[in-house]
């Protein structure tokens, strides 16, 4: 039986395969971290069930595309400190449940890739906080709610950014800030992710720095010809060598080493590390993104609208949630606003 159940498994694998073979090539190009953020959790359902049994070659059941980041270093501790790894529940080990990246913005609440959300649901899933390796380290959190962008396009990567909400609160990392600009031409960002060196997925989170590229370079013929929206940004090299790939999915974009701001979300590229062919990267800053991010996880913009009737004569609160500001500077930090106006860490 468990023979018969690994034999399916692969013909859907092979289907999921056949399926992508047959869309046009620009669509292929496009739609294959998608694909393979779905391929992957296959793989890690395969494994999994291998795993159990001596006589299946667990081994062949690992082929398949395989993240990357390129050009880069491992992690320090103080680089990006909010990510998190999406995990596969099902899946104890979490070198082997990870399938994509995301980031803390509340303590409940994180962001990613609406192409590493679209097809997953809450109760199959977890976020991994305070991890800088995927050994045992870390805590899972249970996920009770997955939020993708109402103008997601699945054809186009548009609006590719979803939040999920999780069950129990991190209170031991400070989330990010979300930017509202997206910084100078040639400033360098800082991608982070457990992506593939060339000899297979790094068990350690690793880093790249990734200069802004003026969106009118991206949209060159000799680049994506005009498929960056208003709602992407571009980084890398004119020459490649570095960039983010498949499995950093979802992971963070930032600018800024004293307060990193998210300003991108790892979404998608033509190949890795392409001459001309730059990461794209969902762009944070934009206000369709933004206010999607802060209203579905309860984070209020700067406006009269937060200062609504006391509920406990000690705390603003908002649709039941501790109502949140901003701090000086050109991002979100979320905080609460007691009575008298004073800001208290969230």
């Amino acid at each position: 039986m468990i023979g018969r159940k690994i034999s399916s498994l692969l013909l859907i694998g092979t289907a999921i395969f056949l399926t992508v073979a047959q869309v046009s090539a620009e669509d292929a190009e496009r739609n294959w971290m998608r694909d393979y953020v779905r391929l992957r959790v296959l793989e890690k359902n395969l494994k999994a069930i291998a795993a159990s049994k001596s006589t299946v070659d667990s081994a062949e059941l690992q082929r398949s595309l395989t993240p990357k980041i390129i050009g880069g270093e491992v992690a320090g501790t103080g680089d990006n400190p909010f990510q998190v790894a999406l995990l596969n529940g099902n899946i104890q080990d979490n070198y082997d449940a990870q399938f994509c990246g995301g980031t803390l913005i509340r303590k409940n609440f994180i962001v990613t890739a609406a192409h590493c959300s679209d097809f997953v649901a809450a109760g199959g899933v977890q976020v991994l906080t305070g991890a800088r390796r995927l050994d045992g380290t870390g805590v899972r959190h249970n996920v009770t709610g997955i939020t993708v962008h109402p103008n997601w396009d699945t054809s186009t990567m548009d609006n590719d950014v979803a939040v999920w909400e999780m069950a129990t609160e991190v209170t031991d990392i400070e989330p990010a800030s979300l930017a509202t600009e997206d910084g100078n031409v040639g400033d360098n960002l800082l991608a982070t992710g457990w992506g593939q060196t060339g000899s297979g997925p790094s068990i350690d989170l690793r880093r790249v720095d990734l200069p802004l590229v003026d969106v009118t370079n991206c949209n060159d013929a000799n680049s994506y010809n005009g498929q960056i929206t208003d709602n992407m940004i571009c980084a890398g090299r004119d020459s490649g060598g570095i960039d983010t790939c498949q499995g950093d999915s979802g992971g963070p974009l930032t600018r800024g080493a004293s307060h990193p701001l998210l300003t991108g979300i790892t979404s998608w590229g033509n190949g890795c590390a392409r001459p001309n062919l730059f990461g794209v990267y969902t762009r944070v800053s934009r206000t369709g993104i933004r206010d999607f991010i802060t209203r579905t996880a309860g984070i209020a913009t700067p406006s009269s609208s937060w200062q609504v009737a006391l509920s406990d004569g000690s705390k603003f609160t908002h649709a039941g949630v501790w109502v949140e500001g901003w701090a000086t500077g050109d991002y979100w930090r979320p905080f609460v606003a007691d009575v008298n106006g004073d800001q208290k860490a969230d």
